[in-house]
């Protein structure tokens, strides 16, 4: 049995994860999914297991913090932000999990604490990456896809090295009631990118720096 494992695609699912999840018989996603269509495209490969994710706001309130599945044999424990756990995981055999963006299977007290990565929109230099988890005869193998994303789906947006700090000056001048010119001016960026870290901003209550980074293109 293969199975697909992917987290924090934040609204965008490349031509080149849907092929590397052609032939699997089941789908786990770790949650920033952004969209209900993404769901459903994920849905026509394969059978899909999802949970909500800290960027995925009211229109993913349906969707489940946690979530188990048993797989040929093998329970998956899943959750967004291992940093959330609170529930005992005995009898599981591989956690998932996702949030920092960074792949990551550690074997720990008999268990596989698994990350696939980031799959999705993510901060530039960062590795896009999933992973096809192999399941045969009572062992399960993992083997990690990394994206190039220089093919159809890659990000095509360059962004200024300190776009951290800019973005958190932008919320603080949206805060402050600034229009989108003054904070162009201020943070010495383009009007189009003030208005969308503003727009984000001001259209995802709660959002933080890293989740308006991930959506703005």
């Amino acid at each position: 049995m293969k199975v697909g494992i992917l987290s924090d695609m934040h609204g965008l699912l490349r031509d080149e994860v849907k092929a590397a999840l052609n032939g699997v018989d089941h789908i786990i996603h770790a949650g920033d999914i952004d969209s209900r269509e993404v769901i459903d495209s994920l849905e026509s490969i394969a059978p899909v297991t999802v949970v909500r994710g800290n960027a995925d706001k009211d229109w993913a309130e349906h969707l489940p913090i946690t979530a188990s599945i048993e797989l040929s044999g093998k329970r998956f424990f899943m959750i967004h932000n291992k940093g959330k756990i609170d529930c005992e995981l005995s009898g599981y055999d591989v956690i998932v999990y996702g949030h920092s963006h960074k792949y990551s299977c550690v074997e720990k007290d008999g268990q596989i604490w698994f990350n696939p990565g980031c799959c999705g929109k993510r901060k530039p230099g960062q590795e896009i990456s999933l992973a096809i988890a192999e399941i045969t005869g009572g062992d399960i193998r993992f083997e990690k896809v990394v994206i190039d994303n220089t093919g159809s789906g890659a990000d095509t947006t360059s962004f200024p090295k300190n776009i951290d700090s800019i973005i958190r000056k932008a919320m603080k001048l949206t805060d402050k009631g600034k229009s989108v010119e003054d904070i162009a001016r201020s943070c010495n960026i383009s009007l189009s990118l003030a208005d969308d870290i503003c727009r984000m901003y001001l259209t995802h209550p709660g959002i933080d720096v890293a989740g308006i980074l991930q959506r703005i293109e």
